[in-house]
């Protein structure tokens, strides 16, 4: 019996000793182990995907959704870039008095107004006007009522007012020869600059999609 007994606490030894041999050469394999990790997207990639999941801030504003609805050709990037060439071609053409020109893009109470404004005048205007920059627009408002739709668009613009010369008037006027020899310079015409931001509320009868979007009111906004 003594025999056995100490054959079976060798042999457990052993295997003991076996099995930790065993345990240092493969370790325990606990969860996944960095080289078995699913390779995740690179930081490029994750900026993409985060950008693409994005929505713009248009897509963003309520009743966009429901007035491309109603009018499946709106597109809010190209009604943005009409509005701001109408916003520019008005601007002029009211500072100039000229107002026949744009009379198909007011409504009949804009251009009544505009009209009246035009006519008490006391004199015509004797600058020009042009942009520095092209004026920024931003979509501000979507709105219905029953069938007409409005948007409201911010315009962030800076204006350039430069008197005109007469060429043989102002020159003599202002600028006197004292000497024979001595020419005088040309007079360099005044120039002032004027920051305006203005709400513009455009219209649209919505039975026919063929119906332009109409200036209705002219509001001023905060720069």
């Amino acid at each position: 019996m003594n025999t056995q007994v100490i054959a079976l606490i060798v042999f457990a030894v052993l295997a003991v000793v076996i099995l930790l041999q065993l345990y240092n050469v493969l370790g325990r394999k606990a969860g996944f182990r960095p080289e078995e990790k699913p390779a995740g997207p690179k930081g490029e990639e994750l900026d993409a995907a985060v950008r693409a999941e994005r929505v713009p801030e248009a897509m963003r504003m309520p009743n966009l959704e429901t007035l491309k609805t109603r009018d499946t050709n709106f597109n809010e990037i190209n009604f943005l870039e009409k509005a701001r060439e109408t916003y520019e071609q008005v601007v002029i053409a009211f500072h100039k008095g000229e107002l026949d020109a744009i009379k198909d893009k007011l409504s009949e109470r804009v251009m009544s107004s505009f009209s009246q404004a035009v006519s008490q005048r006391a004199s015509a205007s004797k600058d020009t006007v042009s942009f520095v920059d092209a004026p920024k627009a931003d979509l501000d408002l979507i709105d219905f009522k029953e069938d007409l739709a409005q948007i409201r668009v911010r315009f962030l613009s800076e204006l350039a007012y430069e008197d005109v010369v007469v060429p043989g008037e102002t020159a003599e006027a202002a600028v006197p020869v004292t000497a024979s020899d001595k020419k005088a310079e040309p007079v360099r015409p005044h120039r002032t600059y004027k920051r305006t931001a203005e709400y513009w509320t455009f219209q649209k009868a919505m039975k026919n999609p063929a119906n332009p979007w109409l200036l209705t009111k002219v509001e001023a906004a905060k720069a």
